[in-house]
């Protein structure tokens, strides 16, 4: 049987190339080929370490490789044949190496050493013949020393600054002159009779390519400094590209806004300004002036469109080569996308005036198809929060699931749990959610647990619940999707991290102390984010600080063994099921022996009554430590009373979660979307990480509105695995008048009602129908595919 092509088609990279101390450098690529006659497809394996660029003649072809593990390193297969001609042409590709000795970006795994790979079966142009390359001295990417420290750590290093004077204009183009360029070696561990393979294991990419789409700002905001009519010339650069010329020996401020959050790749085209800088400085939104504090803690975001306050961000900075004359066209592109909804230029120029050209973006996230849909919203607030909602989730999904798109681009198992069970309720593409599975499942490690995020370049700090919230999530594509053979593939890794919690149940049942070097990182709450020293000492109740025991860790530890029993139960594996339902059982008996203090628990078995939090409760009701009429009431008592600490946007689902469950959401409903009617008021176009964090605007974990549409309002949830059942509880109370069409399993159902008249529901394919109606009746029906079922 014939080998992968990657057997014979070597790795290359350049042979004066060096790791060094610096955080990454770029390193270019070009070859020259001869076409007779362009065939009608051109197929090409590309793949680099860490990042490309492909062109072919100029021309943008693809980036790459989508984010993977050294066991499973991605390649993309792409048609380059619409971009070839007739003659000479010119395949080049632009490598942006990260150093396995530095931090860098904490989202980018890399090999021990670098690596260029193509292979063609039609064209002569693969690695295993002569490509030339050059280092590109031009661009410096900007050092974790230089990082403003208000912005929290530096853990997405991706900012550049760039000498014009060293570019390399024109390289990617058949005219260029390489001369100088020196030739590619292999680059490889391999060695003759030694059994070592190479750094990184090729597959072929499982997502599809992330579209690259023209976008424009709206305008330029009109500030101190600004007047309305340079705003208005600012203006017309961006929309039409109206050219806007900056006198010599002078300096300008302009603030562009995109509208939305945005993530995109940036382009600017200008002419002259020999010797002129140019900072581009990306920001999520205004914001109060920093205090003298460096403490990401100490900011203060308002309304987040309000041009009295300042753009606090992340700068690229340009300096045109000082042999520009007047006539001179120079165009700058920063290798990786960027993130705003505004942009500040600062310009300054020297003895030649500069003329700005053209100032766009090309939009890029992973290209969901959003299957469900609605005719109408139960109101205009509903409307927008599920349109943010999108926004959302859709910055915070690109090559992998993203905590934030401006701060980290990091892959967090709590947070990629909630945005994978949100895109299940839009699309029936499971593609991404299943590369997030495959890569944590690839973390383990040998205490059980997978590492808290993932890819990742160097181990990080752990934070054991999130390995929980892995289990959860393979419980989600269970109940949405249905695959068996994934489930049993993901079981042994279940039953390992499991296991490290049951080792670490105590005496008294409940569940002590981690290992000295974790983060028990429960949530976001005011109450326990303010601390000094390590920031593990952070968003942890004061109980585990104490004695190494908070409620928390037994109820999430109980609730999570209660779906990986149905999991095991899924699988065949009934014994173990029953297991870990006793396991969970005890844990809520020692729960409630513990921690209940008459009127609700307390987050630790030594707390005094005036440590309280609604994360307790919450998870009480959820694993079935509470029960009945003592859950109903302890719920609200938690969710009224301020006196506990409260749920952070992204706990909110599982406040609503428990809401649904002991059948007090719909008198709550309104008071616990508080949160997401206060970041409107804010003029937010993305929800923000949190409340207590005032960091990051745009945080997947907070689309929790999707979820209350689809799940609560719509009433439609799997009641078995595969959605064999579907569980339906329409709230027409809260939803006057409602067509929808919702993606469910690998189908759609559509449902309809009006004032007076009854719900329409129609599926697209045989189902079992659990009808729960406003009394709390449950019937259930036996549906075809395309006949309406119809409910009073």
């Amino acid at each position: 049987m014939a080998g992968h092509w990657s057997e014979t088609i070597p790795w290359i990279w350049s042979p004066d190339w060096h790791d060094s101390s610096d955080v990454a450098r770029i390193l270019q690529f070009r070859k020259r080929f001869e076409i007779k006659q362009v065939p009608a497809q051109c197929l090409v394996h590309v793949s680099a370490d860490t990042r490309y660029r492909l062109f072919v003649n100029g021309q943008r072809v693809c980036f790459g490789p989508a984010k993977s593990t050294l066991a499973e390193w991605n390649y993309e297969t792409i048609d380059i044949a619409p971009f070839c001609s007739v003659g000479t042409n010119v395949i080049a590709a632009r490598v942006l190496r990260y150093s396995p000795r530095q931090p860098g970006t904490m989202s980018f795994i890399r090999g021990p050493i670098a690596g260029f790979i193509l292979y063609s079966d039609n064209l002569d142009i693969s690695t295993d013949g002569p490509w030339l390359c050059k280092a590109d001295d031009a661009v410096c990417i900007i050092s974790p020393k230089r990082s403003n420290p208000a912005l929290g750590p530096p853990l997405l290093l991706v900012n550049e600054e760039v000498d014009g004077k060293r570019e390399d204009f024109g390289w990617c183009t058949s005219y260029y002159d390489d001369s100088t360029w020196v030739t590619a070696v292999k680059a490889t561990l391999k060695t003759p009779m030694v059994p070592v393979l190479e750094a990184r294991r090729l597959i072929q990419r499982t997502i599809p390519l992330l579209p690259e789409i023209d976008g424009r700002f709206s305008g330029a905001v009109t500030r101190q400094g600004t007047t309305a009519e340079e705003a208005i010339h600012w203006r017309e650069l961006v929309r039409n590209d109206q050219q806007v010329w900056i006198d010599s020996n002078s300096q300008v401020t302009v603030t562009l806004d995109a509208t939305i959050l945005t993530t995109a790749f940036l382009e600017l085209r200008f002419q002259g300004g020999a010797k002129s800088r140019i900072r581009i400085r990306c920001a999520e939104c205004f914001e109060a002036p920093a205090t003298d504090s460096p403490d990401p803690f100490t900011r203060n975001k308002g309304d987040r469109t309000d041009p009295a306050g300042v753009l606090v961000g992340y700068d690229d900075i340009y300096t045109v080569s000082s042999t520009n004359d007047v006539n001179s066209s120079t165009y700058y592109e920063p290798f990786w996308f960027r993130t705003f909804r505004y942009i500040e230029l600062q310009i300054e120029t020297f003895d030649m005036p500069l003329c700005i050209q053209r100032l766009m973006y090309r939009s890029t996230n992973y290209p969901l198809e959003i299957k469900t849909t609605f005719s109408h919203f139960p109101s205009t607030e509903t409307a927008k929060q599920w349109d943010i909602s999108l926004n959302t989730l859709r910055n915070c999904m690109h090559e992998t699931y993203e905590d934030c798109p401006y701060y980290e681009q990091n892959q967090f198992a709590m947070d990629a749990r909630l945005q994978i069970l949100f895109t299940y309720q839009l699309s029936h593409d499971d593609r991404l959610a299943r590369k997030c599975m495959r890569e944590f499942y690839s973390s383990r490690r040998p205490d059980g647990l997978i590492e808290t995020h993932y890819p990742a370049p160097f181990p990080v700090v752990n934070i054991p619940f999130f390995s929980l919230y892995w289990v959860l999530m393979v419980h989600d594509h269970m109940m949405y999707v249905g695959d068996r053979s994934l489930v049993r593939g993901y079981l042994g890794t279940v039953d390992g991290i499991l296991d490290h919690f049951h080792q670490r149940v105590e005496e008294d049942g409940l569940v002590g102390r981690f290992a000295w070097d974790v983060w028990p990182f429960v949530d976001w709450a005011k109450e326990w984010t303010l601390g000094k020293g390590d920031f593990r000492q952070l968003a942890v109740p004061p109980a585990y600080h104490r004695t190494g025991k908070m409620t928390y860790s037994s109820l999430i530890y109980a609730y999570t063994l209660q779906q990986a029993a149905a999991l095991c139960k899924y699988a065949g594996r009934h014994d173990t099921a029953a297991e870990y339902n006793r396991r969970a059982a005890d844990l809520n008996e020692a729960v409630f022996k513990h921690c209940f203090r008459g009127e609700f628990l307390v987050d630790g078995p030594d707390s005094p009554i005036e440590e309280r939090s609604q994360h307790a409760q919450v998870f009480a009701v959820l694993s079935g430590a509470l029960e009945g009429e003592t859950a109903r009431k302890v719920l609200q008592r938690a969710l009224v009373d301020e006196s506990f600490a409260r749920c952070s946007y992204a706990m909110s689902f599982y406040v609503l979660e428990a809401t649904h469950k002991v059948g007090i959401y719909d008198q709550l409903r309104h008071s616990l979307l508080n949160p997401w009617r206060e970041m409107m008021d804010l003029n937010l176009t993305t929800w923000a990480e949190s409340a207590a964090m005032p960091r990051s605007d745009c945080h997947g974990w907070s689309a929790v509105p999707i979820h209350d549409v689809v799940a609560n309002l719509a009433g439609l949830r799997p009641a078995a695995p595969e959605f064999a059942t579907i569980s339906f509880e329409p709230r027409r109370e809260h939803w006057e008048k409602m067509a929808g069409t919702f993606a469910i399993g690998l189908g759609t159902v559509t449902v309809s009602w009006e004032p007076g008249k009854p719900v329409l529901l129609t599926t697209s394919f045989d189902t079992r129908i659990q009808y729960k109606d406003r009394t709390g009746n449950v019937s259930s029906y036996d549906v075809r595919k395309n006949e309406p079922l119809i409910f009073p």
